[in-house]
């Protein structure tokens, strides 16, 4: 996992220096919490996420949020996190398409919530290891019918 987390790093840095992006302006996120559970949300724009990057290893859950078929990031993504009892350990709403916590090693349940369409995940979390999680919905301005992706229609018959 470290190879990833220092590749994930370069390849940050290394679209911010090709946009143009100065990385010092950057604010860091700010890391919050809930009880005994720390975590930060974000990754609007490269500076968002060449911070997050340089915090990745502090935290063992990684949550990405996007759009199927697109992969278009998403947020105001609602995060609830249970522990196997039951117990709410964390209600948060992510400001950006990453969010990481840190959790004591032990199985949870994630209910993430996007334009009122939610999804569950049971996950474990162990010692010394990172958890990634992906969760992707459909874009609710397609079902308005004004979408991301373009509709694809059948051709009308021709006239002749």
């Amino acid at each position: 996992m470290r190879v990833y987390g220092g590749l994930l790093r370069l390849v940050l840095i290394a679209a911010a220096l090709l946009s143009g992006a100065p990385p010092g302006l950057a604010q860091p996120p700010l890391v919050q919490a809930q009880g005994s559970v720390r975590y930060v949300s974000g990754g609007v724009g490269v500076g968002e996420r060449l911070a997050l990057a340089a915090l990745h290893a502090e935290f063992n859950v990684h949550m990405s949020f996007a759009v199927k078929r697109t992969g278009n990031f998403i947020a105001d993504v609602a995060v609830h996190i249970e522990d196997a009892a039951g117990k709410a350990l964390l209600d948060a709403v992510s400001e950006g398409p990453w969010f990481y916590a840190r959790l004591a090693p032990g199985r949870y349940r994630l209910r993430a919530t996007y334009a009122g369409s939610a999804q569950t995940r049971d996950f474990t979390v162990r010692a010394g290891r990172h958890s990634e999680i992906y969760l992707y919905w459909d874009d609710p301005a397609a079902r308005e019918g004004v979408g991301i992706e373009p509709e694809r229609r059948a051709p009308a018959k021709q006239r002749q």
